[in-house]
């Protein structure tokens, strides 16, 4: 029977274990995107740049594929906030700032949050099971031994294609939530669209943009980047890319949604 010395040891030795994993974690993945970005911005100088094809290939992927279920998401997030705010501006007399709200909210916070989160378990998954599937079919052995970088040719084109694309679809996306929030304040709340995009639009700035395309960027890049990395890190056959897909979306919600406040905290009161 363990007695309270043991159990003691246990715990020191599970979070000593966790805190070296994770610091392997950071490592590994820094390791990485150091390579990929060589490749993207070094390699054209060097006669060796990221293939093209590759490239628009996962573009492709990322962006109009998904552009469904980015919609479909944004539509009803943006007719929610609009029911609450909307609700809650009634009873202060002021339902004609819904516009305002609107435009604040979905633009700025909630529309590159939730397409980045969509993006983690629509692409980041994909790429993690798409990455760990070559690593067990020997596929990244068989490009080293061809003299080809594993990170030039698969990992560099998938970062690109997230970081350029997903700010992209969260435009799209942020337009598409607009409109249901127009829904609800045209429907329910009889506030009429000129009113609704009057106020929306005093309340957009163009500063407002740029922040939620930023956001929307440095959530591409994490969703790549963990992506491909968790996808390196598999053991095992089938049950091990299963696994690192599982890690990989995880991973990528908890530091999109700590990466979100660092982001609001330095945007919104620092830099504003």
């Amino acid at each position: 029977m363990a007695g309270p010395h043991d159990e003691h040891q246990s715990v020191i030795g599970s979070v000593g274990a966790a805190a070296v994993d994770s610091v392997r974690f950071v490592g590994g993945l820094a390791i990485m995107l150091h390579e990929a970005l060589g490749h993207l911005f070094l390699g054209p100088f060097r006669g060796r740049p990221v293939r093209v094809r590759a490239f628009f290939q996962q573009a492709l992927r990322v962006g109009p594929r998904s552009l469904g279920v980015v919609f479909l998401v944004n539509f009803f997030v943006g007719i929610i906030l609009a029911l609450i705010g909307g609700n809650v501006l009634m009873g202060l007399g002021f339902t004609r700032y819904v516009g305002n709200l609107m435009s604040a909210g979905i633009v700025v916070e909630l529309g590159p949050l939730l397409t980045g989160v969509i993006m983690t378990g629509y692409i980041g998954a994909a790429l993690a099971a798409e990455i760990g599937t070559m690593v067990v079919q020997e596929e990244t052995t068989a490009l080293k031994t061809m003299a080809l970088d594993p990170i030039r040719h698969v990992v560099a084109p998938r970062i690109l294609a997230t970081v350029l694309m997903v700010p992209c679809v969260t435009l799209l996306g942020d337009v598409v939530g607009l409109l249901g929030g127009l829904l609800v304040s045209w429907g329910i709340l009889d506030l009429s669209p000129d009113i609704y995009f009057e106020q929306a639009w005093r309340q957009l700035k163009e500063s407002d943009v740029w922040k939620g395309l930023f956001k929307a960027a440095c959530f591409g890049a994490i969703i790549g980047a963990i992506g491909c990395y968790q996808g390196f890190r598999v053991k095992g056959g089938a049950e091990g890319v299963g696994r690192v897909t599982t890690n990989a979306v995880v991973s990528c919600i908890i530091t999109i949604i700590i990466t979100d406040a660092i982001l609001n905290y330095f945007l919104l009161f620092r830099l504003s």
